[in-house]
């Protein structure tokens, strides 16, 4: 028998994570759509490829799903009002967010993140109420900078430990 939903939760919490904005151009309005994901991870050197996952109930979940590409918007610490607005529903994150566009694919980046990569989708996993998507990846810029972490339901940043 699986867990409850409560303990499900309280495993979450327990998992810190790196934090970003993936976005893509929905194909019939070419509008941007988006979302924030702490589930975002590295999954092949070779060919490079990356994964998130997307809630099923996320309002970009099937324009996301039939982009064949999205961009990956890695944020730095001082970007957590970037995080908590697409992690919200509705049309109003988009208003007045600026995005650059990718160098090499149709993909919507966020100005000043500690990396922005560009991805085709390669392939979709529907498990449970969530889809994994795996992008490879056709371009990447990084900076300098500390990232922004997601833990016990709260924004911060990386401390490293003391020996």
């Amino acid at each position: 028998m699986p867990v409850s939903g409560d303990l499900y939760k309280q495993i979450g919490r327990t998992a810190a994570g790196s934090v970003c904005v993936v976005a893509a151009y929905d194909r019939v309005t070419d509008a941007i759509v988006g979302l924030t994901a702490s589930s975002f991870v590295t999954l092949s050197f070779d060919p490079p490829m990356v994964m998130f996952a997307l809630q099923q109930n996320a309002d970009s979940y099937a324009s996301i799903l039939s982009s064949k590409a999205f961009g990956v918007s890695l944020l730095s610490c001082s970007q957590s009002h970037i995080a908590s607005l697409f992690a919200r529903k509705g049309r109003e994150k988009y208003e007045g967010t600026p995005f650059t566009h990718g160098q090499v694919l149709h993909v919507p980046l966020v100005p000043d993140s500690l990396a922005k990569i560009e991805c085709l989708t390669s392939q979709i996993f529907v498990s449970g109420d969530h889809a994994i998507v795996v992008g490879l990846v056709e371009a990447a810029q990084t900076i300098v900078g500390e990232p922004l972490l997601y833990f016990a339901g709260k924004y911060g940043s990386f401390a490293a430990s003391t020996p």
